[in-house]
């Protein structure tokens, strides 16, 4: 049961605007050169290492520990200070760009009502927000399957590939992981009190097992329906109030997985300066307003930067925090 709640969670932080419209995977394969099989392989096996490696960089250890014992705040130098701060910030533009998407595709009220849903899961703590993601996250999945199944059928378009499009699209799905596994660590952190490291491992196999599926069918359902230069794809390939209750779903199960991120992360910064309620508020508001930027402008400017971003930061952290497990 636990590897299936970690699951969920993983993926509530993954499945956002951009994930279930496909919006964000057609920013990172656009082309679509390659069939969709494996497109969506490529990511869950990419998705599946970078979890793995989150996992072993955090949780060094067999047994179970508390987040105060892991590599990073052993090591409390003006390198992992400055990762705070860029990880902060990274954090706030992904929680922006979920609010920028319910303002595209509803109202500013909607925006602000599901900023307020955000911050009070956030206050009620990871427990609760782990069994609420649970539930949430299995009518996302259950609805993606509905809205695509009737868009898939035989006459799919061919596509013309070949072997040497596979390393673009690998370098792709690099920065695509990278950027789906951001918020991780802090999640990996916190579900380390109750759970040992093999149980967090299971769970990254599954959801990268699950994002292959849900790849497979958004990006088929999107080629079928030629629909891939629309801002939100999915919503015109079956523009019907299931779809919308899916993508506001998926926005919000990745808001409040970002805000949790966000105090973790402020938390370790500011340890003796905060204010939960007034530092939600805060964040919210901001956050609100930097929304109006706009979604599609914020996927493809900001997106594939964060997404290196963390592939970089991942390399480092191996050369400068591995430590060879030791043997039985």
């Amino acid at each position: 049961m636990k590897i299936f709640e970690i699951t969920l969670l993983f993926l509530g932080s993954v499945i956002g605007a951009g994930f279930a419209t496909g919006a964000e995977i057609i920013t990172f394969f656009g082309d679509l050169r390659l069939p969709t099989w494996i497109i969506a392989i490529v990511i869950g096996l990419t998705m599946f290492a970078i979890i793995t490696l989150e996992v072993l960089l955090n949780y060094p250890n067999k047994n179970r520990i508390t987040p105060l014992k892991t590599n990073y705040a052993t090591k409390p130098t003006l390198t992992t200070k400055i990762f705070d701060v860029i990880s902060l910030l990274t954090y706030f533009i992904l929680f922006t760009a979920m609010t920028a998407g319910i303002t595209s595709i509803t109202n500013p009220f909607i925006a602000i009502l599901s900023l307020i849903i955000s911050a009070v899961i956030v206050l009620f703590g990871f427990h609760k927000l782990s069994r609420l993601n649970l539930y949430i996250v299995l009518v996302i999945i259950v609805l993606i399957i509905t809205t695509a199944l009737p868009h898939l059928n035989s006459s799919s378009p061919k596509v013309d590939w070949h072997f040497n499009d596979v390393p673009n699209s690998i370098f792709w799905a690099c920065l695509y992981a990278g950027l789906n596994c951001f918020m991780f660590p802090e999640l990996i952190k916190a579900s380390a009190q109750n759970v040992k490291r093999r149980t967090l491992l299971w769970a990254g196999a599954v959801t990268a097992l699950f994002i292959t599926i849900l790849v497979t069918l958004i990006l088929t359902t999107i080629k079928n329906t030629n629909t891939q230069t629309a801002e939100i794809p999915m919503l015109t390939t079956a523009p019907n109030f299931v779809t919308l209750i899916v993508i506001l779903l998926a926005v919000l199960t990745s808001q409040y997985t970002a805000l949790f991120a966000i105090m973790q992360r402020t938390q370790k910064l500011l340890p003796n300066k905060n204010r939960p309620v007034f530092l939600l508020v805060g964040i919210c508001i901001l956050t609100f307003f930097c929304s109006f930027c706009g979604f599609n402008q914020i996927i493809s400017y900001t997106y594939p930067l964060i997404g290196g971003f963390t592939c970089v930061f991942l390399l480092l952290s191996c050369l400068q925090f591995w430590q060879p497990f030791p043997r039985r």
